[in-house]
């Protein structure tokens, strides 16, 4: 059976992540450790994350997956918001390793006026900072495909595989996002579109490095290159691109986390609507 999850509220105790996710039939989550519009960070007390790890062993939701915070941004230009976003995110991850949390996801950053060469090489350097800082055994870091909007680095597999390459030795991995690629300019609607972009992902990057997809439909039109999540369906992307990937014979072994608005029992919808994608 296809793995088909949902984001869920991290509010008031970490552990009700599980909760949430039962409440909706998830079988994958994804939330954040803190206020993604917020720099703010709660020191979590050894009680909650005990009760998070005694619920991550006894509901059979897996996997599990952070994202990371938008205010982060490791390509800037500005030294104090570079510095604060490198320490941030070690932060994250440290908490991630305590909690055995499978999945890292971030969208590595903006180059906002600078070249994409300049985010890259900056990235980079965040890169070797934070790793030599953390040593992951538990958590995957993830970079994410971004949609381009502002100056993204990631909207392009070449810049994806420019930035995962030189850590080969790492737990780096990539997470595909159905709305940012499509955004970005690859055709993933149409079924030659789609197959023409997974070759793309397997010569350059390794399908094998791909390990999570955030299911998402398109507020905006293809090519856009704006970050708009709409309901399965209901946008520009349509129900092709998801029917591609939910019977594909590699990515339909991945967990498919929705990030559609949050609206009423929406969440429940969409799944349903992705599961009704499913070939026997």
């Amino acid at each position: 059976m296809v793995n088909i999850g949902t984001h869920v509220s991290s509010s008031k105790s970490l552990d009700l992540v599980f909760d949430r996710g039962k409440e909706v039939g998830a079988k994958s989550i994804q939330f954040f450790l803190r206020s993604p519009r917020s720099w703010s960070w709660i020191e979590r007390k050894e009680s909650e994350k005990q009760l998070f790890l005694k619920k991550k062993n006894t509901y059979g939701i897996n996997p599990t997956v952070v994202h990371a915070s938008y205010l982060f941004n490791l390509a800037s230009y500005d030294d104090e918001l570079f510095n604060k976003s490198i320490s941030s995110v070690i932060e994250e991850l440290e908490l991630c390793e305590e909690l055995k949390v499978d999945y890292y996801v971030i969208h590595a950053g903006k180059t906002k006026g600078k070249s994409k060469e300049y985010g890259i090489n900056r990235i980079l350097k965040a890169f070797e900072v934070i790793f030599s800082k953390v040593s992951l055994k538990n958590t995957t870091f993830l970079v994410e495909t971004l949609a381009g909007q502002s100056g993204e680095v990631g909207s392009t597999l070449e810049e994806v595989k420019d930035l995962i390459d030189p850590f080969s030795t790492e737990k780096l991995g990539v997470c595909l996002d159905t709305c940012h690629i499509f955004a970005a300019g690859y055709p993933i609607h149409i079924e030659e579109g789609f197959k023409d972009y997974k070759s793309k992902l397997q010569d350059l990057i390794g399908l094998e490095k791909v390990k999570v997809i955030h299911c998402n439909d398109s507020k905006t039109p293809f090519n856009s290159h704006k970050d708009r999540h709409e309901h399965i369906g209901k946008g520009f992307l349509g129900l092709k691109a998801f029917e591609n990937f939910l019977n594909d014979e590699y990515f339909k072994t991945l967990p498919f986390i929705l990030e559609t608005p949050k609206e009423g029992n929406m969440d429940i919808i969409n799944m349903n609507v992705l599961y009704s994608l499913v070939r026997p």
